[in-house]
């Protein structure tokens, strides 16, 4: 699916924002290979916003994968919500829940300041999950909100989202808010 990524990226313009589009069987390995692009190609550093995997699984994941995870700040916004154990470590940020917004994009402004570079890059991994808190309506102000701190603070931005039909809505106003729409899909083998 790397490929594919880069295939399709390649013209995006720099900063841009990109929504990326999957099915639930594909979302792991596009979830990595998106973070991957950024951080081992691009060589950007970069905040990635993880609704979906906790912190230490991520981390866990991204090591596996040899993704400097010093190019990354984490903001972990599940661990707290399952009831999990939180890591008092440095790079990760932990929200206290998916409902607040407001907390969620101070602290992704927190996190975007703390990295010194000009290039750099916000990674969104699910705005399926924000729909399971929040509604529809909600949620797409927050990702205009965001996709202008975005273009205001010139950086790349990537949204992951599953390609759901019953988001199908949601999906058609969130795709203009952004540069490019990519549907990530592996190719089927034929045998």
């Amino acid at each position: 699916m790397l490929d594919i990524i880069e295939w399709e990226l390649k013209d995006v313009k720099k900063p841009g924002i990109v929504l990326a589009l999957t099915k639930a069987n594909n979302y792991h390995e596009a979830n990595v290979d998106l973070i991957k692009y950024m951080v081992n190609i691009r060589k950007e550093p970069g905040v990635i916003v993880t609704s979906n995997k906790p912190y230490a699984t991520m981390k866990k994941i991204l090591e596996d994968e040899n993704i400097d995870l010093r190019m990354i700040i984490f903001i972990d916004a599940i661990t707290r919500v399952s009831g999990g154990d939180v890591q008092n470590v440095a790079g990760c940020y932990y929200l206290d829940d998916l409902h607040n917004l407001t907390d969620m994009a101070l602290v992704i402004d927190e996190a975007i300041q703390a990295i010194p570079y000009d290039e750099k890059f916000l990674f969104f991994d699910s705005i399926s999950t924000l729909l399971i808190y929040n509604n529809t309506g909600s949620v797409a102000k927050f990702i205009h909100f965001l996709t202008g701190k975005i273009r205001r603070w010139k950086l790349d931005g990537i949204f992951l989202s599953l390609e759901l039909e019953s988001d199908s809505e949601l999906l058609s106003q969130l795709s203009l808010f952004c540069d490019k729409v990519l549907r990530l899909e592996k190719p089927e083998v034929k045998q």
